[in-house]
């Protein structure tokens, strides 16, 4: 009787067919994205005749919703990258950018209760911010999917980690304004907070699975916390009164203490630990405004 060998195929071959082994797989976390789609939270209701903001809360929260109100570049840098092919990411990003409009828009509604005219971006003004403009607006839609290309998978890591510290950044900034408010314009930031929480805690389960997944990951993390990157302008573009805003806004040492706090949640897992909100408020602040 003639016995058989089992025969010795090369790497990749299973039963004399070739297999693609994707070389990362498909990343998930303890965060539930199917609830948090169908829990997906509206509009935040304001009591336009019990707001009450004194001209310094005012000017800060104006500069608070320029941050919200740019989740739009946000999610369009991610999608027309490689991360718009990961299609857990995408579910989570309908939602948050649907949360962050009526973010947004409660910020927008407490600003109009007290006679603030709509709030509009103010306009550029110098040739760096204008180029940074431009290349958001024309040529990063382009550029994105190139990077993508080559780089690949691990550019995600690297959006996972802004966004992270991003979402951190503004919640900090709110929960330093909050003190200082009271009657409605206090319990809708309260709510902007708590929604945000849920932000908080997508971003930065994703960067952190990734980061600890493979170094090309933590490097395109490192690469993307990089200046001129800042996780407090909107499209990572500079405005004139961002100096007194962060100066009031961070007028506590505590608040300052939990900015640091927030940025070390990525950075402290990177090379160099970076503190890329922290090093821009500096910069920023040295500015005259």
């Amino acid at each position: 009787m003639t016995q058989r060998v089992a025969a010795e195929h090369p790497a990749g071959y299973r039963n004399g067919r070739l297999h693609f082994e994707p070389k990362y797989k498909v990343l998930t976390t303890d965060f539930d994205v199917e609830a948090y789609t169908k829990e997906a939270r509206g509009r935040i209701a304001v009591d336009a005749d019990a707001v009450e903001l004194d001209g310094e809360a005012r000017a800060d929260l104006h500069f608070l919703w320029r941050m919200e109100a740019a989740a739009l570049g946000d999610m369009r840098a991610m999608l027309a990258s490689w991360t718009g092919n990961e299609a857990r990411i995408t579910a989570f990003l309908a939602t948050w950018a649907y949360e962050r409009y009526w973010n947004a828009r409660a910020a927008r509604d407490l600003l109009e209760a007290v006679g603030e005219p709509t709030p509009e971006l103010p306009p550029l003004e110098g040739l760096r911010p204008k180029l940074r403009h431009a290349y958001v607006e024309n040529l990063l839609p382009i550029v994105a999917p190139v990077i993508g290309l080559v780089v690949r998978e691990p550019a995600t890591a690297g959006h996972m980690a802004r966004m992270a510290v991003h979402e951190g950044a503004l919640q900090v900034g709110y929960q330093a304004l909050l003190p200082r408010l009271d009657g409605a314009a206090r319990d809708v930031v309260a709510e902007i907070i708590d929604r945000r929480r849920t932000f908080i805690d997508f971003f930065r389960q994703e960067a952190v699975a990734r980061i600890g997944r493979s170094s090309a990951e933590r490097w395109s993390a490192r690469v993307s916390l990089a200046w001129p990157w800042s996780s407090l302008r909107p499209d990572a573009v500079f405005h004139p009164d961002e100096g007194p805003r962060l100066r009031s806004l961070l007028r506590e040492q505590r608040s300052r203490s939990a900015l640091a706090t927030s940025d070390a949640e990525i950075g402290h897992l990177l090379p160099g630990r970076p503190m890329p909100t922290m090093a821009a408020v500096r910069r920023s602040v040295r500015r005259k405004g």
